[in-house]
């Protein structure tokens, strides 16, 4: 099983969980004590199973969610530096037009 799922994991699990205790009830030949007892252990395994998945789960999210805010903010950092240029460019751009149209004008007028 590469790369599954925790809740893949945990329904594998359970379905091995529960495919034992049957077997377990049905071939075991102790009393009937011992087995609720059995029974209660594995429940409880699966309990804490579950539990320390679920506090994986939640970790992970807790991390993704960090790690996609640092990316956004660093991403707008980056668009935000990016258009601060291109708006000073553009004003150059501008200025230089104007100059030229202006001699352009100037050189037009002087005939």
């Amino acid at each position: 099983m590469s790369e599954t799922s925790a809740g893949d994991r945990a329904a594998f699990f359970l379905l091995g969980a529960a495919a034992g205790a049957s077997a377990a009830l049905l071939l075991a030949p102790a009393s009937g004590e011992r087995t609720r007892r059995r029974l209660l252990r594995k429940g409880e395994a699966v309990t804490d199973y579950l539990i320390d998945t679920g506090k994986e789960l939640v970790e992970k999210c807790g991390d993704l969610y960090q790690r996609s805010g640092e990316l956004a903010e660093g991403t707008t950092r980056e668009l935000s530096g990016k258009y601060r240029e291109l708006h000073e460019h553009s004003k150059q751009v501008l200025e230089e037009t104007e100059n030229i149209l202006h001699r352009a004008r100037d050189a037009v007028r002087s005939r």
